[in-house]
């Protein structure tokens, strides 16, 4: 017989990694749109605008596209397979680390 604990402690960490992520990547979804307002006020400077324009590639809304033109070309007819939870908690954990560093940078 397995151990009663085991899968409650998994779903409680997973719980906790998911409250933490879903504030970050939701600022993060939010400051992605300040490089459009940086782009703008740097209009004409070659410099700054590859910065903003390079802000905002790496940014929520270009990170959206490139998953969704990467499903589209990778798209063959099939069911796409079932991910576990725990995968899906550990996408969030590495999308949740680059956007603190997207915007760590991005406050400099």
């Amino acid at each position: 017989m397995s151990e009663p604990g085991a899968k409650p402690r998994s779903t409680t960490i997973e719980l906790v990694v998911w409250c933490i992520a879903a504030p970050i990547l939701s600022v993060w979804a939010l400051l992605s749109m300040l490089p459009v307002v940086s782009l703008i006020r740097a209009w004409g400077d070659p410099g700054q605008s590859l910065i903003a324009l390079a802000f905002l590639a790496t940014g929520a809304l270009g990170l959206v596209g490139g998953a969704v033109v990467y499903r589209w070309l990778r798209w063959d007819q099939a069911a796409a397979p079932v991910v576990s939870s725990e995968t899906r908690t550990i996408r969030a954990v590495a999308l949740s680390a680059y956007a603190l560093v997207w915007m760590a940078l991005y406050a400099l």
